[in-house]
């Protein structure tokens, strides 16, 4: 198949995965709305689009769009509820597991494993020191997400050496996203505008500075996935 193809099928398969993504979240009791069921679809096609067009033709793109659909699954619920399911994340990293196995498996290749499992672990040590030296404000939610993250950044990557910093580099550009948004939703808040409402928080011992980390995760293991195939 070609580039072309590719871009189509991702974004057929990404719509379609986007619809009943919608079924799992409200299933986590996000609101629903018109924006949402068109967002939510928007978002996966997009991602699982340019993936295939980035890709091409290869198996490796299987555990990417996998990645991809869970990334907009989880950022949405920690939109809404400030939380990470285990329900997405655990269930991903079982499925990524299962394709990379037989994907390696076919390639004659089962190193592949040992470097995104590796990748993961380091992955989630950073994570697992921050939320360790914020005194929780990273959630442990963040820190799972780190594993499929870092699965998949680990198999895309050529050698351990680049896996790992791809890693770090995806948590480079979070901590970036995140210090963007962070001050962002504090600044609104300061000036009496809540845009990311917080279901947690107790009114008598408001939260000004926690927001919803994923996403910033989310968008920067997508630019790092995509990056590595284009520099390789």
């Amino acid at each position: 198949m070609s580039k072309a193809a590719m871009v189509i099928a991702g974004v057929a398969i990404g719509t379609v995965a986007g619809r009943y993504l919608l079924l799992l979240l409200w299933r986590f009791r996000v609101r629903d709305s018109r924006s949402l069921r068109v967002v939510v679809p928007f978002s996966t096609a997009s991602a699982l689009g340019v993936a295939g067009g980035v890709l091409g033709t290869t198996w490796d793109v299987l555990p990417i769009w996998a990645l991809f659909i869970a990334l907009v699954g989880v950022s949405t619920v920690d939109l809404f509820h400030y939380r990470i399911p285990n329900a997405i994340v655990f269930p991903t990293v079982a499925v990524l597991l299962v394709l990379m196995t037989l994907i390696s498996m076919l390639r004659n290749h089962p190193g592949a494993i040992g470097q995104a499992v590796a990748a993961a672990g380091f992955y989630g040590v950073i994570m697992s020191v921050l939320h360790v030296i914020s005194g929780g404000s990273l959630g442990l939610g963040d820190v799972k997400l780190a594993l499929p993250i870092g699965l998949v950044l680990g198999w895309v990557a050529s050698g351990y050496g680049e896996s790992l910093l791809a890693v770090f580099l995806a948590f480079v550009l979070a901590s970036f996203f995140g210090a963007t948004m962070g001050l962002t939703v504090w600044g609104m808040r300061k000036w009496g505008n809540e845009v990311l409402p917080d279901p947690l928080a107790d009114p008598d011992n408001p939260r000004p500075t926690v927001f919803p980390f994923a996403p910033c995760i989310a968008v920067a293991a997508a630019a790092m996935v995509l990056a590595i195939p284009v520099t390789s």
